[in-house]
């Protein structure tokens, strides 16, 4: 609730928006900020060094291989039934992390505040963006915003663009999820815009 409440404070105060990253992103992207702030509470629960890897795409011998390496260096993680899921204390333990999933050349991995997913490194490298960058908050959310604005240019659709954003535009419930995180925020602020998607294209 603190950080909510912290969230809204800084979006109320105009003197400082260029300061604040959710503003900046919501602005360079026609985004609205909260609804990138909802995103990230449910996808890192704004934890902007935390990496989850996609357990169903590991072969058992790459399931042993990052449990072996993780123990080893004392980096706290959790087994859930479609994710692993890495907490680093710092952000030298998780570039190590990356470094270790991308060399090893792990098929499905999500980086950070907004969880981007490995599959876009070529697109990033492009950009001259290495994958350990998207550890650093505004980079990551500037990166996660570009992904969902080109989402709503397909789709055309809040619900579908959102839900593309996690990997399906349909058959999925995270439109949902984030719904529920934005309306707790649209909800303690009087003139909170419903209008999600606002740049014209």
């Amino acid at each position: 609730m603190r950080r909510v409440l912290w969230l809204l404070m800084l979006l109320a105060v105009g003197a400082h928006a260029a300061a604040n990253i959710w503003i900046r992103a919501g602005e360079a992207y026609g985004i609205e900020p909260r609804l990138l702030y909802a995103i990230s509470k449910v996808e890192s629960n704004l934890r902007p060094l935390v990496i989850s890897v996609n357990y169903k795409k590991l072969t058992k011998a790459q399931e042993d291989k990052l449990c072996f390496m993780l123990e080893n260096r004392n980096i706290s993680y959790n087994i859930y039934s479609k994710v692993i899921e890495i907490d680093s204390k710092n952000i030298v333990e998780a570039k190590g992390v990356i470094d270790f999933l991308d060399n090893n050349r792990y098929p499905s991995f999500d980086i950070g505040l907004m969880q981007i997913n490995n599959m876009h490194k070529e697109t990033l490298a492009g950009m001259k963006i290495p994958l350990h960058e998207l550890l650093n908050e505004s980079t990551n959310l500037s990166v996660a915003a570009n992904i969902l604005w080109e989402c709503y240019k397909k789709h055309r659709s809040s619900d579908k663009a959102i839900n593309a954003y996690n990997g399906s535009s349909v058959g999925n419930s995270y439109y949902t999820k984030v719904s529920a995180e934005l309306r707790k925020l649209l909800l303690l602020h009087e003139n909170g815009s419903k209008r999600l998607f606002y740049r014209i294209i």
